[in-house]
């Protein structure tokens, strides 16, 4: 009898383990696959394709430098701003001096990587400015020749002519990328600066 209950019980500990290994790879792929605001699938629909690798960007893989990490899109501020401060960077458009209606000026781009992060020579660093009225743009794109990369430190100067006097806003989207020793970063953030010409 207590030979029966042993072999009863060993089956129903083997039958125990079976059933968590089954849970564990349900969960393991539920988390995988991302879907954290849904419940875990049942057992039964397991069998799903697997979803296909991320694309490599090629501009950093020909370059040599190390594959971008995959942003969290819900990270990235909904809202513009003249400044980010985050971990591995902070970022920031401010006036170069005054303005004057019919007078050309600029505005500064300042990408700062804090350590242990670089900032990312190999990457096409550009901005794309929004057209606003009252300004004027010699090009709605500041392309990478505008670009002045130093070891930690990325600058972009943003040249545009007021048209007439009064406040307005210079806005655009700022692409860049920060690097350490594992990984690169391929940012995005929307930027904007408030002038007020005389």
């Amino acid at each position: 009898m207590a030979r029966l209950l042993s072999v009863s019980g060993s089956a129903r500990g083997l039958s125990f383990i079976g059933l968590g290994s089954c849970l564990l790879l349900s969960a393991v792929s539920w988390v995988s696959s991302g879907c954290k605001n849904q419940a875990p699938p049942a057992a039964e629909a397991m069998s799903a394709e697997p979803a296909p690798p991320a694309p490599v960007a090629s501009g950093l893989a020909a370059a040599g430098a190390p594959a971008p990490a995959a942003a969290d899109p819900a990270a990235a501020p909904a809202a513009a701003a003249s400044k980010y401060s985050e971990p591995p960077f902070d970022v920031e458009i401010r006036a170069k001096g005054t303005y004057a209606a019919g007078q050309a000026g600029s505005a500064e781009i300042v990408i700062t990587a804090k350590p242990p992060f670089h900032a990312n020579d190999k990457y096409p660093y550009k901005f794309k400015l929004n057209e606003a009225p009252g300004l004027k743009f010699a090009n709605l794109v500041v392309d990478k020749d505008a670009v002045k990369v130093e070891k930690t430190r990325a600058t972009l100067s943003v040249p545009f002519t007021p048209e007439a006097a009064g406040k307005h806003t210079v806005s655009g989207k700022l692409f860049f990328s920060v690097c350490n020793d594992d990984q690169c970063l391929v940012e995005k953030r929307d930027l904007k600066l408030d002038i007020d010409a005389k």
